[in-house]
């Protein structure tokens, strides 16, 4: 009788997810060779081929693929048998990953959490929201809190709850004719150089949904993430923006209100729907709504 090989199983799912047997290596923290001859005897064992090798890497056959699926199920019901082991039916200990696209959004969230729940730990990964809500999709986190994504990325079995609102609010630099300035007319910012965020960040999002509505325009010098853009106008390369929680009162760098406008950030918290209901993120997701 024939049976799967639950260590071989595993060893393609990390190849299949990180796409490459080197960062699978990582991951599993086992060596590489070990790694390709747990895929080869799966291989030779069913006399199937899951994964075409080639110069710039791997990539998985139509087999492969529709078995990563059914790994991708098995891993998360070990995870959840993981996480049912070592909770003791209860929220006392345990490991919880979190994203976020701001880390103004999750801090006050975390130390409420870490209040109620002290032994558990807490990872956090930070980027813009529509990579953290990919990276819930590929069960690399847990749960999130990100301003609002793409709606295309805002898929049905995402679960979902408002929680903070962030204004959004406009930086200059020293010198720059704004400086000294405390607010603004959106208007007055029609032709102005700006240093961009980088696609897929919500702050942009909204700030050029505000410029379409009231028909102006700005001049993007650059894209940039958020750190970079903050030196970029404080060497007067331009205007940025930034929600308001983010401003750290920077050497140099003045913020300023837009005054005729209702401009802001809107933060959810986000998880599957379909892990919802485990313990630590239901715990979360509670303290959560606890703080709205």
């Amino acid at each position: 009788m024939k049976y799967i090989n639950f260590s071989q199983l595993r060893s393609f799912h990390a190849v299949s997810k990180t796409g490459s047997i080197t960062q699978a290596s990582k991951l599993l923290k086992v060596s590489q060779p070990t790694i390709t001859k747990q895929i080869q005897l799966l291989e030779e064992f069913y006399s199937i081929n899951l994964i075409n090798r080639h110069a710039r890497g791997i990539s998985l056959t139509d087999l492969g693929i529709k078995l990563y699926e059914i790994t991708t199920n098995i891993l998360e019901l070990e995870e959840n048998a993981l996480d049912l082991f070592s909770s003791n039916l209860n929220v006392h200990e345990g490991n919880l990953i979190t994203g976020t696209s701001g880390s103004y959004y999750i801090i006050k969230l975390i130390k409420e959490f870490k209040k109620n729940h002290p032994k558990i730990k807490l990872d956090i990964i930070s980027s813009n929201s529509n990579d953290i809500l990919d990276k819930i999709y590929n069960y690399e986190i847990d749960i999130g809190v990100i301003g609002k994504p793409l709606n295309k990325n805002f898929k049905s079995n995402i679960f979902s709850i408002p929680y903070l609102k962030q204004n959004i609010v406009i930086i200059a630099g020293k010198g720059h004719k704004f400086y000294g300035k405390k607010s603004l007319n959106i208007n007055e910012l029609n032709g102005c150089d700006f240093i961009n965020r980088e696609p897929g960040s919500e702050t942009r999002r909204v700030l050029e949904n505000v410029l379409n509505k009231t028909n102006n325009k700005i001049n993007s010098v650059m894209e940039v993430g958020r750190v970079t853009m903050i030196q970029a106008v404080k060497e007067n390369m331009g205007l940025g923006y930034i929600s308001e929680p983010e401003f750290e009162n920077y050497k140099d760098v003045k913020k300023i209100f837009i005054n005729n406008t209702d401009m802001f950030t809107q933060a959810y918290v986000v998880c599957l729907k379909k892990k919802k209901s485990d313990n630590l993120i239901n715990a979360f997701i509670n303290t959560a709504k606890k703080i709205i």
